[in-house]
């Protein structure tokens, strides 16, 4: 305020306790654009929900599990929260059947679910190592929580856009994981997740063959019956509500 009253003097050495009190933040956590060397080396997971409207399925959580190496994210949709001890085994041996790879760390926040009777005997007969974070510091699991925001963005869009009920939030948000899995990313050196996973592993399949069709279009799907008459329709019209989890 006067400026004048103070010239000669260092202020880096003024100490307010009552500003200290008053206005005290945490120090940013910088965005990190780091990447593991190898797929499946580190795996970020989080669980989002629960939703206050079910899916169809009846499921009303989901969990998000993003490899550090390619970003690669898959979805599984959860109808309990305590579901995630089975999801992560199942996951486990996923990877290691079609990739003949073992996962090394899981960096994950410190949600019950994950530390339980179940869970941790699992990470250690695995010999997983178990990333847990600092309490109320869910930047240290950045990668998680940036991208469940991009899905959730996504999936809202997608939900607006295609005038599809809320119910349907599932099938959205392993759309939005379909789509945001083939879109390129800067940290990728602007190439897509599946590009650079598929770069270490050829075999990986990138896409279904198909099209890609907008999701709530209308879709027709032919009907096979045997019993059928001549005149029947061909084709049933039914909405198309996406993609599977990668």
């Amino acid at each position: 305020m006067f400026p004048h009253l103070f010239q000669g003097l260092d202020i880096s050495e003024f100490h307010c306790e009552t500003c200290e009190l008053a206005k005290h933040t945490r120090i940013s956590f910088p965005i990190s654009n780091k990447r593991s060397s190898h797929p499946f080396h580190l795996i970020h997971s989080d669980i989002w929900g629960p939703s206050i409207i079910p899916n169809v399925s009846g499921a009303r959580w989901f969990v998000s599990l993003i490899d550090y190496c390619t970003r690669v994210t898959w979805i599984v949709l959860l109808k309990q929260k305590s579901d995630v001890s089975i999801v992560i085994p199942n996951f486990h041996s996923m990877v290691q059947n079609q990739f003949g790879v073992k996962i090394k760390s899981f960096r994950i926040d410190n949600a019950r679910d994950y530390f339980n009777q179940t869970l941790s005997p699992y990470f250690q007969s695995q010999d997983i190592l178990h990333d847990s974070l600092c309490v109320n510091t869910p930047q240290q699991n950045g990668v998680a929580e940036r991208k469940n925001g991009h899905l959730l963005n996504t999936t809202r869009a997608l939900l607006f856009q295609g005038n599809v009920p809320r119910s349907y939030w599932g099938e959205a948000v392993l759309t939005a994981t379909y789509m945001i899995n083939r879109i390129p990313l800067q940290v990728l050196d602007n190439k897509s997740p599946v590009q650079i996973l598929k770069s270490f592993y050829p075999h990986f399949r990138t896409s279904n063959g198909f099209t890609p069709r907008v999701f709530g279009c209308t879709a027709f799907v032919h009907v096979h019956s045997q019993h059928k008459d001549k005149l029947d329709s061909r084709a049933i019209k039914f909405v198309f509500l996406g993609y599977s989890s990668t």
